[in-house]
């Protein structure tokens, strides 16, 4: 159904409120969640459905624990990931302003990041080149030639600066993220023959089978391997666990590089420009009416949906965060 951006904005304050969250807790956490959800991306509002986002009992603001003029790392104290990572956002570009690099890590965060590109579009659109990796000791995704969870759907995300919008790559390194089978199971859809396996092994198009099962890794080994490398880096390197289903120690790493170590910003701005516009000027296949630089298609949707004032969302889920946001 369609329904106007302003009710969708108050409802899902009233939703995340509902878990305890404080008004600028609230403010980041929705600005993140509304991000995805006005690009058409499933870490939209289906967050707060279901087991929602409950505020971890004696949680406290993120702290730093080891630093050096182009790095941090970040004891997340129990607080949830968006405000850990808005808080890594902000010490990444700081130090990559002061010394051209900067180095934020997490470890001890709960829940999800949210789309990690709306922290390397905050990045890219102050001129630096971004990095996000997210991963969590939840095992739903299968290595490669395995039907058993090892890892979790560890995205990562990387945003460049241009002469107009930043072109961001937003990606799960498993075939669907998590929160696109619970948009699917919301919907009572199934997803296609080859995302994951139920919990003996067996493939399955029923998402809340893979739920207790396990996902694919995207391109075969070559998904499994970029799987693992997130999961050292967003879990080994910043002293998160990374196989361990009873632990809650989530966590995540955000790089910023100033590209002025190489050239000047706008050299760099109109290289990548240049290089976006001979991609989209290939000769498309049929039925193809536009080719697409990452991020781009989301921006577009995202335009339609402010221009018009509505925003479409899927009927049973809407439903669900009423109920969320009615919540005493």
């Amino acid at each position: 159904m369609r329904i106007p951006l302003a009710e969708l904005v108050q409802t899902t304050t009233k939703a995340i409120q509902s878990y305890g969250f404080n008004d600028k807790e609230t403010e980041r956490i929705r600005e993140v969640l509304l991000y995805a959800q006005l690009r058409g991306n499933n870490q939209g509002v289906v967050k707060l459905i279901g087991q929602g986002i409950p505020k971890r009992e004696g949680s406290k603001a993120p702290g730093i624990v080891r630093e050096t003029p182009v790095s941090a790392l970040v004891d997340g104290n129990r607080t949830h990931a968006i405000v850990v990572m808005d808080y890594l956002t902000d010490l990444a570009v700081q130090k990559a302003k002061a010394s051209h690099v900067g180095i934020a890590g997490s470890f001890n965060t709960e829940e999800s990041t949210g789309a990690l590109g709306y922290y390397t579009n905050r990045i890219a659109t102050q001129g630096l080149i971004g990095f996000a990796f997210a991963s969590a000791p939840y095992q739903t995704t299968a290595p490669h030639g395995s039907n058993q969870a090892r890892f979790c759907t560890n995205p990562l995300s990387c945003g460049v600066p241009t002469s107009t919008d930043p072109v961001i790559l937003d990606m799960s390194t498993s075939v669907m993220a998590y929160y696109g089978l619970i948009e699917a199971k919301t919907a009572g859809r199934q997803v296609p023959p080859d995302f994951g396996f139920d919990a003996e092994g067996r493939p399955t198009t029923d998402p809340a089978q893979i739920m207790a099962g396990a996902l694919r890794t995207i391109a075969g080994r070559k998904g499994s391997g970029l799987a693992f490398m997130v999961q050292v880096l967003a879990g080994a390197f910043v002293r998160a666990d990374s196989f361990d289903n009873a632990s809650d120690n989530s966590g995540n790493l955000v790089m910023a590089i100033d590209p002025e170590i190489f050239m000047d910003v706008n050299e760099f701005r109109s290289r990548v420009s240049e290089l976006g516009s001979r991609v989209k000027s290939a000769r498309k296949a049929d039925g193809v009416e536009e080719i697409f630089l990452p991020g781009e298609s989301g921006n577009k949707l995202t335009r339609r949906y402010l221009e018009s004032g509505e925003v479409e969302i899927e009927d049973n889920l809407w439903r669900e965060l009423q109920k969320v946001a009615k919540a005493p």
